[in-house]
Formats: structure tokens, C-alpha cells, sequence
């Protein structure tokens, strides 16, 4: 609501208490002694001024659209605020909690869609009751925003996993600023500190937290995105999201394709190193594996590598398949390449490592684990999967327009 039409609601509302007060002193006690005024007793000596209130639900006026958990916020003046009361359309009355300020909020999300009829209540020092009604709606579902939250809730990650939620909605870039303010982040290292890390936008739906280095582990996360509180390009969220997670072992592998070797480390000590069989490079360019970090996005005992879904003539059942990149980057048993790995690249572009080798990486890994890349001329991109790392901290940092 306008300022012009927030003043034009309340100067509605306050000439309605006025005329309210009216009615509902011809009903009440202090009606009586007006009524015995007019038959011809003595008027009172002293009449204390009517009480004027106000109420807006989250600067939303009259018949507007408000969140699924509005604040909704009364005013008094020349008396005494007596509460805040909300029914349904069936005539229900909704739970709620009052705030030190008299600030009411309903204790369990209101039904999207629904609609609403809030009553606040004032009583001057005569005794008198002023009330003013708010019809309100809550946004519908069809035009309420949510969100995806990543790591999942409980969920154990590598050291290199960011922090991502992505909205239904496109955010303007002039809410960008304020939302991501919104957004609490809580993290606590095993030594007690918290963590330095910032948010970057990586598009228009998606926002990603990621720390300045690795994350350390056992470091513990939450995240709270109140969606409720906030509003995306004018629309109203349907429902707050939250999600607590841990940091487990550091699984930082650094794969060579010129050496044709991976080193795995586990908590900086080296766990194993495997010979690989990068992409090759001397036919198509497509299949030229990517330098850069990369993570570990997800894992498949059993996986179909079907090229024809990028334009290449090949399908190949492999096992042990965990994917690094959404273009189709995988760590994965290929057992028809044994005597090239280690030697040379005879790939399409993934990272080839013999059946037993892939079992061991494959149970080993959890998404957010790292593999770095080198040896290529073509960089890995950041919307990739989860590319967020080949972003150096300055690059990361910088502002956005």
C-alpha cells in the first residue's frame, strides 16, 4: 500500500471509530446514562475522549493480500488496546500470539487463499469500546512463492558444498539486497568460530552461500529463509524454510589429465591414487573433460551414459557412476578402458577408472566433495552443476549489477 493510501485507510478507519463509538455507547453502559441525558437528567460534568484504533496487517489495508503468517499491528490512541482478534470465513477463531508492542500472529500458518476478518479492540477511561475490522485474504497458492533449499535437512556434506536456495519466481535485482538480508545463516566451526563465507547470485531464481575456503570439518550449519516475511516481485511466500546440516570428512581429490592420475586425501592425508582416462582430445572438442573444481552432485550404483542426450552417438551402461558437472561429467567403472588408464585419455569426456576403483570413490563420496581438476584448456563453468569454486574470493565477492 502507497503511504497516500495507507493515511486515506487510516482516516477511513478513524472516522469509523468515531461514528462506532456512537453505536456502541447507545448499547452500553454508558449509553444508558445517555439515553437518561436526553429524557432530562443531568448530563455527566466530564466525557473522556473517544478511542480511536487502527489496524494494518503488514501495511496491507482493508480487503488486501497478505502473507500465510502476517504481523498484523494495531494502534490506539485515547485509550487502551484489548486485543486482537481473528476469525475464518466459517466463523472460527484463529490461535494466535500478541506481541509486547500488541502485535498479533497467527501460531500456525494461515490457509493460503483464505480469507480473514481481524478485530482490534480499545476501551477509553470511561469505559467505552472503539473496534475496527481488517478483512484481509492470504495469498493464493498459484500466486505464492516457495523455495528449494540445499544441503537437505540433517544431510552430511562435503567441505566444498555451498549453501543454495532457489526460488519459484524470478527476483527483481532491486529485492535482491533486502532478501538475501532476510536470510539468516548460522554457522559454528569446531573451534567455536563462525565461518567467513558471503552470497552471489548465480541467476535470477537462485541465490548461493559459499565460504571463502573449504569449509572445515564438523562445522555445523542453519539456515532460515522466512519467507513469509518477505515479498518477491509482489508476491507473498507460502511458507518459511529451514534446514540444519553438517560438515563431514574433507574428500578433497585432485585429478591430473596429463599425468593420468587422481590423488584422493582424506582429511589432508592421502587415501588413495588412482589411475584415470580423462576425455580425449584429439577428435571432438565436446569431449575435452573440464579443468576446475568441481563437486560431487550425486551417485548411481547403476547409470545409463547416453550421449545422445548432448548430440553424441554413444550409450553405455556403467556402474559406480558419481556425477561432477550437470553436463555429464562423472567419475565411473570402465572396465573397456583399463589398459588406457593411467596412459593416455580415450574418454568422452568423463573421468574413466577401473570397476574396483569407482566402488571405492563411489562409497566414499557425499555430495559436496571436491575434484579438482587440471591439465585442459577448457574451464568449468560455473553454473555447471555446482561450480561456485571457480570463482577466486575477489571474484566471488564482487558487486553485481
Amino acid at each position: 500500500m502507497s503511504a497516500a493510501s495507507r493515511r486515506a485507510f487510516l482516516l477511513a478507519v478513524a472516522g469509523g471509530i468515531v461514528g462506532g463509538t456512537g453505536l456502541l455507547a447507545g448499547c452500553g453502559p454508558a449509553g444508558g446514562k445517555a439515553d437518561a441525558g436526553a429524557a432530562g437528567a443531568s448530563p455527566s460534568k466530564s466525557s473522556a475522549p473517544a478511542a480511536q484504533v487502527s489496524l494494518v496487517a503488514e501495511g496491507v489495508g482493508a480487503g488486501g493480500v497478505t502473507s500465510p503468517v502476517p504481523v498484523l499491528r494495531p494502534a490506539v490512541v485515547s485509550g487502551t488496546l484489548q486485543g486482537v482478534v481473528v476469525t475464518a470465513a466459517d466463523g472460527s477463531q484463529i490461535t494466535g500470539t500478541g506481541a509486547a508492542d500488541g502485535s498479533w500472529s497467527p501460531e500456525e500458518p494461515l490457509e493460503l487463499g483464505g480469507s480473514y476478518t481481524a478485530v482490534a479492540s480499545a476501551v477509553n477511561v470511561d469505559g467505552q469500546v472503539a473496534s475496527v475490522s481488517l478483512p484481509f485474504t492470504v495469498t493464493g497458492e498459484d500466486g505464492a512463492v516457495r523455495a528449494k533449499l540445499m544441503p537437505l535437512d540433517g544431510e552430511v556434506v562435503g567441505v566444498g558444498m555451498p549453501v543454495v536456495v532457489i526460488f519459484t519466481r524470478e527476483v527483481p535485482k532491486a529485492e535482491r539486497a533486502r532478501l538475501v538480508e532476510a536470510i539468516q545463516l548460522v554457522s559454528k566451526a569446531p573451534d567455536g568460530s563462525s565461518v567467513e563465507g558471503a552470497w552471489r547470485w548465480i541467476g535470477a531464481d537462485r541465490v548461493h552461500w559459499r565460504p571463502k575456503v573449504y569449509w572445515p570439518s564438523g562445522t555445523s550449519v542453519s539456515v532460515k529463509v522466512p519467507l513469509t516475511k518477505v515479498q518477491v516481485g509482489g508476491a507473498w511466500g507460502a511458507a518459511d524454510r529451514d534446514v540444519t546440516f553438517t560438515v563431514g570428512d574433507a574428500h578433497v581429490s585432485t585429478a591430473d589429465t596429463n599425468t593420468h592420475q587422481m590423488t584422493v586425501r582424506v582429511n589432508g592425508e592421502v587415501a588413495r591414487v588412482i589411475p584415470i582416462s580423462a576425455g580425449r582430445e584429439d577428435s571432438d572438442p565436446a569431449f575435452v573433460t573440464r579443468s576446475g573444481v568441481h563437486l560431487v552432485l550425486e551417485k548411481h550404483a547403476d547409470y545409463l551414459m547416453d550421449g545422445r542426450t548432448v548430440g553424441q552417438d554413444y550409450a553405455t551402461q556403467v556402474k559406480w557412476a558419481t556425477r561432477i558437472a550437470n553436463s555429464g561429467e562423472f567419475v565411473h567403472g570402465a572396465p573397456w578402458s583399463v589398459a588406457s588408464q593411467g596412459k593416455r585419455n580415450v574418454s568422452h569426456g568423463c573421468l574413466n577408472v577401473s570397476d574396483a576403483n569407482a566402488k571405492w570413490f563411489f562409497d566414499l563420496s557425499r555430495r559436496g566433495d571436491v575434484v579438482d581438476i587440471t591439465g585442459t584448456d577448457r574451464p568449468m563453468e560455473l553454473t555447471n552443476g555446482l561450480g561456485d569454486w571457480v570463482l577466486s574470493w575477489e571474484q566471488w565477492t564482487a558487486p553485481q549489477v
